[in-house]
């Protein structure tokens, strides 16, 4: 259950969604006041620890936070932050906040801060202050009025507890026992503390998702803590409890109006890209130029002069979209940088990117974004925007509609033949698969993320993977549509990547790529209040705008109309041919020879199709699984 907020409980309206002119100054938009001093890593033990383990686990997050470092000891409690300071530069760090008996901790961007303290009546210089002192103020349901991306620990008395938000934008791990709790930014402090205790079973989730799916970890004794929730242990029964205090799906209904639909929605999103925009250091911002990245730096540019960054691929036009971006890049007068990847680059990020990522990541878009990192902390900026969101927002990608279309298979009354003839005449191809289900009628669409099937994981692994053994990691998604209430597929598409395409994928690879270079990524589109807006429309509004015709109603206002109604192109560059021609995909081959986890005859056929453009994307979480493997075993 969501903690209990503070307030009576009523339905929201319309103005509850719109800002007035004097809550825009009193957030400090677009003023030099508004500031913060920016943690990026948190780290701690409570109860039995070793000083040189702990500090020396808590020094694998530097890279997170390079401007500075503070730590707290006593006899059974270590805690340490590392700093990166994107605004109030010259003062000195606040954290960990210690006040009788309480200590806090908190790792990211509260953008909001402003009207908090104003709210509660105090002074604060920054928005660590303002967090703790809403925590005083409203216990456990303070996390409800923050309005950004953090993970918090706060230790008192007896108890541990850890906030991780809305979105999953900033990690927060953990490992306990009756000796002590441990929590860290990233697992690999906590893996310096002991041993990784490989836990199998989360292959077939990994293929499944590119991801473990939180809680879950690839270790059986460490965990991840949930997006929008808060995990308590009790110190002195050595127990704990999750609970979640962000429900999406429980936003009212509230905007059936197209118009003013798309009113909202921009003028949320107006207020989202204000509220990112660094006060004291110049702001970079991710340009593709497809729609999302150029409207969120068109919105940017109108603050400030910014700069913006594009990658391309010499010798391979048909992923390159640099073009676009320097059209889009000339028309808002930014700072324009190209940057070019190649198979060298290629190369080098992989093995950077295999000593980064403490779990296998199955998304090939991380190598050149880990480059791109590497190429804007060259130039000085540590805080890039990004227009990740928008499609799982907006149903932008074509297979919402190809998932919808296939939906209406469900309401053919005689279906039993075709059932049992897909049943007997299997085939690896995802059209297959999703004739299956719907006829079975399991559930259809299962994120933007799937890539291995049940059955082809079945097929491949020496593992008993049973048919829709995938929805089991669904369950508690699931379970929380059925009880909001909410049919439409349109919510349950963007419910569910937003869960597992953008929290365990996407953002899990902007935070890495982005970190590993001191770099703060910000996301506009994924604000609280931009999401609410979102799903206080009615579905059938979301259905008959798709694919994201009001972020091109919006965006005329912004950029050029050739951007606008330009096809989408989905990212790509030319990773397989790469793998292929350097001989990296025997890393597959050298796993299962040592460790025998696959089927050979499957294995051989996913090998020999790859080589013909099948199956690149199976083939790439492979490898990046058996490269982890590799190190790691």
């Amino acid at each position: 259950m969501p903690i209990a907020p503070h307030q009576n409980p009523r339905h929201p309206s319309l103005d509850d969604f719109l800002w007035t002119k004097q809550q825009w100054l009193a957030e400090g938009v677009g003023s030099t006041k508004y500031g913060s001093i920016k943690v990026c890593a948190i780290f701690g033990i409570v109860g039995k620890y070793d000083q040189y383990e702990a500090k020396k686990a808590f020094g694998f997050l530097a890279h997170r936070g390079i401007d500075e470092s503070k730590t707290i000891q006593s006899a059974h409690t270590f805690l340490g932050v590392h700093r990166l300071a994107i605004t109030d530069r010259h003062r000195p760090m606040v954290q960990p906040i210690e006040e009788n008996g309480t200590f806090f901790l908190m790792n990211g961007e509260i953008y909001n801060y402003q009207t908090l303290a104003q709210e509660l009546g105090v002074a604060c210089q920054n928005d660590t202050e303002a967090a703790f002192h809403a925590y005083k103020k409203w216990g456990d349901a303070f996390v409800e009025h923050l309005r950004g991306m953090f993970a918090i620990a706060i230790i008192e008395k007896e108890s541990v507890k850890l906030f991780r938000d809305p979105f999953g934008k900033k990690p927060l791990y953990y490992a306990y026992d009756k000796e002590r709790v441990i929590f860290a930014s990233e697992l690999k402090a906590i893996l310096s503390l002991k041993p990784l205790r490989f836990d199998r079973a989360i292959i077939p989730q990994y293929l499944s998702y590119q991801s473990p799916i939180a809680p879950h970890t690839f270790d059986k004794e460490i965990r991840q803590a949930e997006a929008g929730s808060m995990v308590c242990f009790d110190m002195k029964n050595a127990t704990f409890q999750t609970k979640y205090y962000y429900l999406p799906l429980e936003t009212l209904v509230i905007l059936h109006d197209e118009k003013t639909a798309i009113q909202t929605v921009k003028q949320k999103l107006l207020e989202s890209v204000a509220l990112r925009m660094p006060a004291e250091l110049e702001c970079g911002a991710l340009l593709s130029g497809g729609l999302d990245s150029s409207l969120i730096a068109a919105m940017a540019s109108r603050h400030q002069k910014i700069y913006t960054f594009s990658i391309g691929y010499e010798g391979y036009g048909q992923y390159d979209e640099r073009p676009y971006a320097a059209s889009v890049a000339e028309y808002i007068g930014s700072m324009h940088h190209e940057i070019s990847f190649g198979k060298e680059d290629f190369l080098q990020s992989i093995d950077e990117v295999i000593q980064i990522l403490d779990e296998p990541l199955g998304d090939p878009a991380m190598l050149p974004l880990y480059h791109l990192m590497k190429t804007i902390q060259k130039e000085g900026i540590k805080v890039v925007l990004t227009g990740d969101g928008s499609d799982e927002l907006f149903l932008g990608y074509k297979t919402y509609k190809e998932y919808l279309d296939l939906e209406q298979a469900k309401a053919l009354k005689y279906k039993n033949w075709l059932r049992n003839y897909f049943k007997s005449h299997y085939s690896d191809n995802k059209e297959w698969e999703w004739y299956k289900r719907i006829f079975e009628e399991s559930t259809l669409f299962r994120s933007t993320a799937e890539v291995f099937t049940d059955l082809q994981q079945n097929r491949l692994l020496r593992m008993n993977v049973r048919d829709n053994d995938s929805l089991k990691v669904l369950a508690k998604y699931q379970e929380e549509f059925e009880k909001s209430g909410r049919t439409s597929p349109a919510d349950w598409y963007s419910f569910l990547d937003l869960k597992i395409q953008l929290g365990e994928v996407y953002l899990r690879k902007l935070d890495r790529m982005s970190m590993a270079h001191s770099i703060e990524a910000r996301s506009p589109f994924l604000d609280k209040e931009v999401v609410r807006a979102v799903f206080s429309c009615d579905p059938q509004l979301r259905l008959r705008q798709m694919p994201k015709s009001w972020i091109k109603e919006i965006a005329k206002e912004y950029i050029p109309a050739s951007i606008i109604e330009r096809k989408k192109k989905g990212f790509s560059y030319p990773f397989m041919e790469w793998l292929q021609e350097t001989g990296e995909l025997q890393c597959i081959e050298r796993v299962q020879e040592k460790k025998g986890l696959f089927h050979e005859e499957k294995l051989q056929f996913l090998l020999k199709q790859g080589k013909q453009g099948m199956f690149k994307q199976h083939l790439f979480s492979l490898y990046m699984l058996c490269r982890w493997i590799e190190k790691n075993l």
